[in-house]
């Protein structure tokens, strides 16, 4: 009788508890909170209550945002009415119109990391909300649809009919290029064998008891590896690369489908490890140019994971040992060149070239502009953290310093540093621009960069710590907030460059026609002559 006793009674506790939609005590928007998100999964003037709420205090720029115009309480005030509206609509809800009501809510907001996922209640779909992506399609739609597939592959500039920007030294890699030339070169393969021995088999009178099965299983391998190989020779690059998880997908299915058929026409079709998929490094490029100027494109800021010895495979079996090795040997043909050239006194400058690139580890600073400048870190900017749920709760200002190389290298002080970058190039990206251009000796040329300057916490469970980072839970909680944990303030003035980000000391526009008629980069060409004739 007493354990029934205490089951009652601990059921009743529970529903007190749990049942109410409110309690008397501060409700957490940083993580699923029970109570917090209880009415945002009712009604949509519920829901909108909790996201005004939640970016309310955990939002870090409303300083910011006020300074543009921004009124967060007239927000509410306006807005709260239109989502009763729709509480008491007979109809649904459209995905569009529900979308559209929330980007005039958020199309304002200049947080360059920030991504809003915000249910739709009648549909179950997310509306997804990326404020700053959308500014830069709204006010530099032409610049930002002309460089996506716009930067060279340096492929003019190593061939004679490019003297006067001639390159004397190349090499480099690509996840997305070794995936594509693995799956190309092994369907092609596996085309190959498979069309040899049908052939055979036909040519011997047809498939008899003792061969059917597998007649038939490679008779399905040969039509199942043609149609990918056509999908992935029609994929353009760019669209490629948006479209590579779902390629190599259906790749690494035909290899555990057809391993065994595989190996009966002499084939192995080795799939490509997961690890692929995660790279966030994506390209990376060293060339020479004349002049002794040593150039490196880094595709995004992955480098770590393979640079650093503790994180690099030593299965030797594997394509992604080879894409490690790869690597390493062309950041270090970078790097060496700088050491050697600047020792004898020939380096005539240095090229990073972060266009298009979207950012990643703030570790990579050291492998990048870290390893020219001095060891023992370089102090960057300010740091700013929410810290309370009041709009203006910030914690003290820190410091914020990047790693740079520990390792002996050459401080490169005395010789001119140019980085180039685009409205595509953003995060870590910026935070090199930022770097390039407090340096004496540095240069920006290109255009503006995107804006996504500030700090984001990659672990989770801390994103909620001291009302900042995420809110909600994705794809649990009705609203969910990716924001950034801490805020990035420039230069004595201490500025915020949100939604803005960094002007060029030189500005200079891709010229599209230039580079598809000829293969030539102006901007480039314009970072190499800056070099030569500082």
């Amino acid at each position: 009788m007493k354990r029934i006793y205490l089951y009652l009674l601990a059921a009743t506790v529970l529903c007190a508890v749990s049942c109410r939609p409110k309690g008397d005590e501060l409700l957490s928007y940083g993580q699923n909170d029970y109570q917090a998100f209880y009415d945002a999964g009712h009604s949509f003037a519920g829901e909108f209550k909790a996201f005004w709420t939640a970016m309310n205090e955990n939002y870090g720029i409303w300083d910011y945002e006020e300074s543009f115009g921004t009124d967060w309480d007239e927000v509410y005030a306006s807005f709260l009415p239109k989502f009763e509206e729709l509480d008491k609509r007979e109809g649904k809800v459209t995905d569009q119109e529900f979308l559209t009501l929330y980007e005039q809510i958020t199309d304002t907001l200049h947080d360059g990391h920030i991504v809003l996922m915000i249910k739709n209640l009648h549909t179950g779909k997310y509306a997804v909300l990326q404020p700053n992506r959308k500014r830069i399609q709204r006010e530099r739609y032409s610049e930002y649809q002309d460089v996506q597939a716009n930067v060279t592959d340096l492929h003019t500039y190593r061939t004679s009919a490019a003297r006067t920007y001639k390159v004397k030294e190349y090499d480099g890699t690509g996840s997305d290029l070794i995936v594509y030339e693995q799956m190309e070169t092994m369907l092609s393969s596996v085309i190959k064998a498979a069309d040899a021995y049908l052939d055979m088999v036909d040519a011997a009178g047809g498939p008899d008891a003792s061969n059917d099965e597998v007649y038939k299983a490679v008779l399905r391998l040969e039509v199942d590896a043609q149609r990918l190989l056509a999908t992935v020779r029609s994929t353009g690059h760019e669209a490629y690369a948006s479209r590579k998880t779902s390629l190599v997908n259906s790749y690494n299915a035909i290899c555990r489908e057809y391993s065994l058929a595989g190996r009966q026409i002499g084939v192995t079709i080795k799939p490509i490890e997961g690890d692929f998929l995660d790279d966030g490094l994506k390209e990376l490029h060293y060339a020479l140019f004349d002049g002794n100027i040593a150039y490196l494109r880094i595709g995004g800021f992955g480098l770590t994971m393979h640079l650093n010895p503790e994180y690099q495979s030593h299965n030797t079996e594997t394509l992604y040992y080879d894409y490690q090795q790869a690597v390493n040997r062309v950041w270090h043909r970078w790097f060496d060149a700088i050491q050697t050239l600047h020792l004898s006194g020939e380096l005539g400058g240095v090229i990073i070239d972060v266009r298009n690139n979207g950012g990643g580890a703030v570790n990579d600073y050291q492998y990048v502009l870290g390893a020219l400048l001095p060891s023992g870190g370089w102090s960057s900017h300010t740091l700013r953290m929410k810290n309370g749920i009041g709009r203006l709760d910030y914690g003290p200002l820190s410091p914020f310093t990047f790693p740079t190389y520990e390792g002996t290298h050459e401080v490169v002080s005395d010789r001119p540093v140019v980085v180039l970058a685009n409205c595509r190039s953003a995060s870590m990206s910026e935070q090199t621009t930022w770097g390039v251009m407090s340096l004496p000796n540095g240069c920006f040329i290109g255009t503006r960069t995107s804006g996504g300057l500030s700090a984001l916490n990659t672990n989770p469970e801390n994103y909620s710590n001291n009302y900042s980072g995420a809110f909600g839970v994705q794809g649990v909680t009705p609203i969910y907030g990716y924001i950034p944990k801490y805020i990035c303030l420039y230069g004595e003035e201490r500025r915020i460059m949100e939604g803005v980000g960094f002007s060029p000391d030189i500005e200079v526009p891709l010229d599209v026609n230039l580079w598809q008629m000829a293969g030539r980069d102006n901007q480039l060409e314009e970072a190499v002559d800056y070099i030569r004739f500082k």
